[in-house]
């Protein structure tokens, strides 16, 4: 009890307001539900939910952000991004006025509007994955993709295949 009396109250309020705070669980609760996200507009077709998967883990395990995936079900890929539904989009050929981030995979390219290359939560997403456009290539996407068709769960398959080489 003598580190109570060598303590001002102030001190001794803190100490005490820090340790029911974070013993609670409040500050993992709270980082858990906020933090930055990045929207990624997703199709129906296979293709795009296996490159989301892969996308969504090697950023998320690169620079701890979150992506979440939107369905695209009447939006295209473009007018989703221009209607700023999503920061992030797949689509098969190159947009000029988006920056392409992951072309690797040949039939579809990871195109991105100015909020994930511009919002300083995000600085290391664009560097990411550019590291991830020149590790994937489009074998290893067809691969991936047909362990997909076969039943593998998209989410499962990314992971094994970026775990396999080491990437994460």
């Amino acid at each position: 009890m003598k580190i109570f009396r060598l303590l001002p109250p102030a001190g001794l309020l803190l100490v005490l307001v820090s340790v029911l705070w974070l013993g609670s669980g409040a500050f993992s609760a709270a980082q858990a539900c906020y933090g930055p996200k990045i929207f990624i507009g997703v199709g129906t077709d296979v293709q795009e939910r296996v490159f989301y998967e892969v996308v969504s883990l090697y950023v998320k395990e690169k620079t701890g952000v979150e992506t979440v995936a939107v369905a695209l079900e009447d939006d295209a890929p473009v007018e989703a991004l221009g209607k700023n539904r999503v920061d992030m989009a797949f689509v098969p050929e190159d947009v000029g006025e988006y920056t392409s981030l992951v072309t690797a995979v040949g039939s579809l390219l990871l195109i991105s509007d100015r909020r994930p290359l511009d919002d300083l939560q995000f600085t290391t997403v664009a560097p990411a994955l550019r590291r991830l456009d020149g590790l994937l290539t489009p074998e290893l996407f067809t691969e991936l993709v047909a362990q997909v068709r076969a039943g593998e769960p998209p989410a499962a398959a990314a992971r094994a295949l970026l775990m396999r080489h080491r990437w994460i």
